[in-house]
């Protein structure tokens, strides 16, 4: 999942998008509130491809306010009906911060820096 040509998303708001996809990585959540994650995935994703950095923003701050939970209960506890991050969304998450990650050093190579991001 490239960036278009469209638009560049600045460093700033990618850096935003992949900390609070690795919050809500971590998350105890439940079912309908994994559903309301994985809408906001799609519409990450679409902000990504666009690269549309407005909505990328507005799309990082509904995450940031998903569940607070990061509670793991212990093997054999009963549960309140929340869940960690199913695989399919863990996958998404992986996808997509890898794709912000890999526009970063698109960036940094066409501003002449090295590959790995560290200039020294």
């Amino acid at each position: 999942m490239g960036v278009s040509e469209r638009g560049r998303v600045p460093a700033e708001l990618r850096e935003d998008a992949v900390a609070a996809l690795a919050a809500v990585a971590g998350l105890v959540l439940s079912r309908a509130d994994w559903v309301h994650v994985e809408r906001a995935l799609g519409a990450l994703e679409a902000a990504v491809r666009a690269g549309d950095a407005r909505a990328l923003g507005a799309v990082t701050g509904q995450l940031e306010l998903v569940g607070p939970s990061r509670v793991r209960l212990r093997a054999g506890e009963e549960g309140d009906g929340r869940e960690p991050a199913p695989p399919d969304v863990l996958d998404r998450l992986n996808r997509l911060v890898h794709a912000l990650r890999s526009e970063a050093e698109d960036d940094d190579r066409a501003e002449g820096a090295p590959a790995g991001g560290d200039a020294h």
